[in-house]
């Protein structure tokens, strides 16, 4: 998938959803007609850099609307990205951005015979008001796996801002009697990530770095890396603090650009007020890399509630903050699959 120069960082990430919004807030309107894009504009609003976004992403768009075709006639949290196979489903919780179709690179890569399923959270739609507890998010989304598939067994997975709902889904399901062999998280952030500043800054400033020298490795001269470096990193701080403080916060003023800005708002007010409890069963940590640990996401704090927790590494060159997404989604999936046969699990 092509990314350019200057790409947005971590929450800001132009994941599809947020292109087609960003679009339509420009009146260019997207459709499938068989296996084609149509799209209609007004005169000068399709810029080249759109019609590069839309040409490289031609697959994933299609792909993601026809998702969401077909899964407005299911349950509106249960998003079917890979419904065949044998194995044990896995219903997976995405971040706080709150996009299911940040698993489609991971689903694609575990195969046909894996079930997968994102789960799409109150308030991405635009029509329903975000959830302030992760408490409740994951007492929705249990109601509504039940719904769709009312007996087990189910791997749950959560990715990021999202693993601490999924561990507390797991749970709830787990009382109420559902066979739960695993709990995957991806990434997972311990809710002292946004609760302490300190670590919040540390987290964002280290991504922001990583994601400067990777793109200065790609220059010619060292001239432009210098002058790269210096704008990226001026301007990381002032987003960085401008976070931090909430200061002069841009106001989306397109309805679905709004209201996915107030669930990721939501999302991480939710993951800081949360405390998680410990959980008995098995769960699966999948760090992107061994690096990773000292990011300030806190890991190895999940050990306070899952003192028995696996961990599992990504390669080094493992995008942190992208880890699901091509080109590293084969390597996850590929350590996804090893953990699984580790304890013999059907999932």
């Amino acid at each position: 998938m092509k990314q350019g120069i200057g790409r947005p960082f971590i929450d800001d990430v132009l994941q599809i959803p947020d292109l087609l919004a960003v679009l339509a807030a420009k009146d260019i309107r997207i459709s499938v007609e068989r296996d084609r894009l149509r799209c209609s504009a007004p005169v000068g609003a399709l810029t080249a850099e759109f019609r590069d976004q839309l040409r490289d992403r031609k697959g994933d768009i299609i792909a993601f609307l026809n998702m969401a075709s077909a899964a407005a006639a299911q349950q509106p949290a249960v998003i079917p990205l890979q419904p065949r196979g044998t194995r044990t489903p896995i219903y997976a919780v995405p971040g706080h951005i709150g996009a299911p179709f940040s698993f489609l690179d991971l689903s694609r890569h575990l195969g046909d015979d894996q079930p997968f399923y994102a789960l799409q959270p109150p308030g991405f739609d635009g029509q329903s008001e975000p959830m302030d507890r992760v408490e409740d998010i994951a007492e929705y989304f249990a109601r509504q796996i039940v719904d769709y598939q009312p007996v087990g067994p189910y791997v749950i997975a959560g990715y990021c801002s999202g693993g601490a709902t999924a561990l507390e889904l797991a749970k709830i399901l787990a009382e109420r009697g559902a066979d739960i062999p695993c709990v995957a998280l991806f990434g997972p952030l311990h809710p002292t990530t946004y609760r302490e500043l300190s670590r919040r800054l540390y987290f964002l400033a280290r991504g922001s770095l990583d994601t400067i020298t990777r793109e200065i490795d790609k220059l010619p001269t060292v001239g432009a890396r210098l002058q790269y470096g210096y704008d990226s990193l001026r301007g990381h701080v002032q987003s960085v603090l401008t976070r931090l403080l909430k200061t002069e916060r841009p106001v989306a003023v397109d309805p679905v650009l709004a209201s996915r800005e107030r669930l990721k708002s939501t999302a991480i007010t939710a993951l800081r007020r949360y405390t998680p409890v410990r959980y008995a069963r098995r769960v699966c940590i999948f760090l992107p890399n061994r690096a990773w640990l000292r990011s300030g996401a806190a890991p190895h704090r999940w050990l306070q509630v899952i003192p028995h927790a696996e961990f599992y590494f990504g390669p080094p060159g493992c995008d942190d903050f992208r880890m699901l997404e091509e080109p590293d989604a084969p390597a996850i999936a590929a350590i996804y699959r090893q953990a699984m046969q580790k304890a013999e699990c059907p999932g």
